[in-house]
């Protein structure tokens, strides 16, 4: 098990890697459902992980961007969120780390 760093391998030509991570199973496989639906001239490839760090005896390609869905409704989402940070290298903060929050309402808006 190890940090995930932004330049272990050298990017693919027109490819680009998703890591998707959360304990919400269902709400991954939508959400790369949907994002595979999306016509693109690029090849796009979406992992899924409950939680990081990545098993380090796993070949897989360069990560370009990491998205934690947190759901607001899970306490536990939010602590899993905050534990897997620490498998992240600095660097991934520039530019290649998402938050995505679900689960929340707006009680302010009327209705």
């Amino acid at each position: 098990m190890s940090v995930l760093r932004p330049l272990d391998q050298l990017p693919g030509l027109n490819t680009a890697t998703v890591l998707l991570v959360s304990t919400e199973d269902a709400l991954l496989q939508q959400l790369a459902d949907s994002m595979l639906r999306e016509d693109c001239p690029s090849q796009l490839m979406i992992h899924l992980a409950r939680s990081l760090p990545l098993p380090s005896n796993v070949t897989r390609p360069r990560i370009d961007l990491v998205v934690f869905v947190v759901n607001l409704h899970n306490k536990y989402s939010l602590q899993n969120v905050q534990e897997s940070l620490c498998h992240v290298d600095a660097n991934f903060f520039l530019g290649k780390v998402c938050f995505l929050a679900t689960g929340g309402t707006n009680d302010l808006l009327p209705v």
